[in-house]
């Protein structure tokens, strides 16, 4: 029995979901990530570490030749196609592979969306998020082990649901004295989606990737908004046309929830086709 998988949000889940063979490994400058390439990088390196970390406290002591053959036969691709297979529903299945049917069930690709998504929760969690959830993986019988020796202060701050922006209960970490190594800087925390802006379902950021995408590919874009109904409750519909033609509807109780929800109907409809229209198609 696995662990529950941790959640992502916005840009993270967008780019760990789209096969990288859709993005064409364009590195988006307005996220702290980029893409899923360098989430890939930084959760293989995450997870070397944190295996190595948790075998390195076994006991008796493994030497360090013990503790190379017994991170690699825990990292290996049996395991990782294993764990892809049972998070199938949280992974597997909600990954866009754009016709590329049965790729996950290669082991190289099943390692690059399970490091992409390790490197995703480090990013938005925090390394002792991610360190919790791979231990449990590992080692499903103990507890995570801190990344600092101090369980009253961790490093890295917990989000209360409650509060996301500035949550009461995260516990910044305590002031370095002197003789001791620096406290490591909080991890970065997206604004998790709000009901009152953004439309259910659709991940934040949606349309700022959609237009800075279109933008880097030379495709064009037009938005058509119009609004029905009273004033004091007016019904927003936004229509989103790529290169001329119709490719997104949105409706909200306002233009940007109804944008938002255009841009994002669009955007899966671009990554479909892998973002590919030589040329503007005829409109009706």
């Amino acid at each position: 029995m696995v662990p529950p998988i941790p959640p992502l949000h916005g840009d993270l889940m967008l780019d760990v979901f789209t096969h990288r063979t859709l993005t064409q490994g364009v590195l988006n400058d307005h996220t702290p990530h980029g893409n899923s390439d360098r989430l890939a990088q930084l959760g293989q390196s995450v997870m070397n570490t944190i295996v190595t970390y948790i075998l390195f406290a076994e006991r008796p002591m493994l030497s360090g030749e013990e503790l190379k053959t017994k991170q690699e036969q825990t990292l290996s691709d049996e395991n990782m196609v294993a764990w892809l297979a049972a998070y199938d529903t949280e992974l597997k299945k909600r990954v866009r592979l754009g016709g590329a049917r049965g790729v996950l069930e290669d082991p190289e690709e099943a390692r690059f969306l399970f490091n992409s998504y390790v490197g995703a929760i480090c990013i938005q969690d925090g390394l002792q998020a991610a360190t919790d959830w791979v231990s449990k993986l590992v080692k499903p019988e103990d507890q995570p082990p801190a990344l600092v020796d101090d369980s009253q202060n961790r490093t890295f701050p917990t989000v209360s649901p409650a509060s996301p922006s500035r949550p009461a209960s995260t516990s910044l970490p305590a002031s370095p004295q002197a003789g001791t190594s620096q406290a490591a800087p909080p991890p970065y925390y997206p604004t998790p989606p709000q009901a009152s802006t953004i439309p259910s379902g659709v991940p934040q950021g949606t349309l700022a990737l959609f237009n800075q995408t279109c933008h880097q590919r030379g495709i064009s874009v037009e938005w058509i908004a119009s609004a029905n109904g009273p004033n004091h409750d007016p019904r927003w519909e936004v229509r989103c046309k790529v290169n001329q033609v119709e490719r997104g509807f949105g409706l909200g109780r306002n233009q940007k929830v109804a944008k938002e929800s255009a841009a994002y109907e669009a955007y899966l409809y671009m990554q479909s086709i892998g973002w590919t229209l030589p040329e503007p198609e005829p409109t009706a």
